[in-house]
């Protein structure tokens, strides 16, 4: 380029007096070297060249220029809120630069999206390419000793043809390819401050990413000293989009339910699980006897993941030999106290059998005890107490829940590891007939995930 104007001078002077430069060139080349005589051509043209260049190119570049994007997802995913790391399509960027020129007054920024970043060459904009900047509606201005005040996104400047750098589009104030800013009291700088501008990231003021993963695009920034005129210092950075890693990690359902009979076993940190279903009640040998109230504990255990709560129920008949039976001892709001002397069945949860430890100890989990839950208005959470001459103790029995089982524990969060101690009450009449009375009791946990 340089080389045709210099032709082009050359040319329009040949039919003219010669030039004083000229003369000296001839006289030179006369006397002088080869040597010499390039290097007052090379001299002379590079003084022409200088006087050649366009008016803004005497415009210093920005030092330390940056664009820092809230996402680099692409312009068509919008996953999470506005601003976020996952959300491209609503993002924030933030152009920060340090000034090149010390005490220069600023009267407009404009930063322009292109796919090249260098002046002085064409500057290509798209949303596929370069993004979207038509959504914004604010941007801030800060650093310390930045002239001018009040400076925030210019929304009433028509699209401006800024010589050299590039157009604004989107056909008025509102550009989808340039982010203009303005102060409302133009002023000069302290020193070369470094100027941060911030704009975009919220659900109604937003810049989309290039709708294509793994997409470089560049901005360049221009300073002026007055109204997208005079160039003061100018820059450009790249950026990219980057397409998304998407991480997939499976957490499946999870329910560790036992049922045991005797003194259970320690949980452990592995919630380990009951064993020995078997139960006696009654003395010694496992008899009854229509003087004297007897007891006897089983446990559940269990833990899960299901976030919406687990039901614990219980199912079953009463206790029967043949076609006799131990009556049970029924539903109660509070529950029925043990009376020797008289049939009773029952059962209900015994927070006071801690089993050195690894008894009783509900953590999530808690005694149906009034909430009506699935419907019910009775307490199974009264098994604590005496059972003798009436005693403290409490208990239900429901033998409808051998086809509808009951809920007897609830948790509403996650278990971690619980223990429920069911303690059983046994006691006959005098005319309970004989016979070994058996019943096959089924605890059944229902977590919901």
């Amino acid at each position: 380029m340089l080389r045709a104007k210099v032709g082009a001078i050359t040319i329009t002077k040949k039919n003219k007096v010669k030039s004083k430069h000229m003369r000296l060139i001839q006289n030179f080349a006369r006397r002088g070297s080869f040597l010499g005589f390039t290097a007052m051509l090379l001299a002379l043209w590079g003084a022409t060249s200088l006087l050649l260049l366009p008016g803004n190119a005497h415009a210093a570049m920005v030092t330390s220029r940056s664009l820092t994007l809230s996402s680099s997802a692409n312009g068509s995913l919008a996953t999470g809120a506005a601003g976020s790391g996952t959300n491209g399509q609503q993002a924030k960027h933030t152009v920060k630069f340090t000034m090149a020129t010390s005490g220069a007054t600023m009267g407009s920024i404009a930063i322009i999206y292109c796919t090249s970043p260098i002046p002085q060459t064409s500057c290509t904009s798209g949303a596929a390419t370069t993004g979207n900047e038509a959504n914004l509606t604010s941007a801030t201005v800060s650093g310390t000793g930045v002239g001018g005040s009040g400076w925030a996104l210019d929304t009433t400047t028509t699209d401006p043809t800024i010589t050299n750098y590039g157009t604004c589009n989107g056909g008025g104030t509102v550009r989808s390819n340039c982010v203009l800013l303005k102060p409302t009291s133009p002023a000069a700088n302290t020193g070369t401050p470094t100027v941060t501008i911030a704009y975009g990231g919220a659900a109604g003021n937003y810049v989309s990413n290039p709708t294509a993963d793994n997409t470089t695009f560049y901005v360049r920034i221009v300073v002026f000293s007055d109204n997208y005129t005079t160039v003061v210092d100018n820059g450009g950075v790249a950026a990219s989009t980057g397409a998304t890693i998407n991480v997939t990690a499976k957490v499946q359902e999870t329910l560790n339910f036992s049922v045991g009979a005797g003194a259970p076993t320690a949980p452990s940190t592995t919630c380990a699980a009951l064993t020995n279903s078997a139960l006696a009640l009654g003395d010694t040998n496992g008899v009854l006897s229509f003087t004297t109230a007897y007891d006897a504990h089983s446990y559940f255990r269990v833990s899960t993941n299901a976030n919406n709560g687990t039901l614990i129920y219980y199912s079953g008949d009463t206790l029967k030999s043949g076609a006799n039976s131990i009556a049970s001892i029924g539903l109660a709001a509070s529950g029925t106290s043990s009376t020797p002397g008289t049939a009773q069945f029952g059962l209900a949860i015994d927070t006071s059998d801690t089993q050195a430890g690894s008894g009783y100890s509900f953590t999530n989990l808690a005694a149906n005890n009034g909430s009506n839950v699935a419907g019910h208005a009775y307490t199974y959470a009264s098994g604590a107490g005496t059972i003798t001459n009436g005693g403290t103790a409490k208990f239900q029995y429901d033998v409808n829940s051998l086809t509808t089982p009951d809920p007897i524990a609830v948790a509403t969060t996650p278990i971690i590891c619980d223990t429920g101690s069911v303690r059983y009450l046994g006691n006959i009449s005098t005319t309970t007939p004989p016979g070994i009375y058996t019943t096959a009791i089924t605890y059944i946990a229902v977590p919901t995930y």
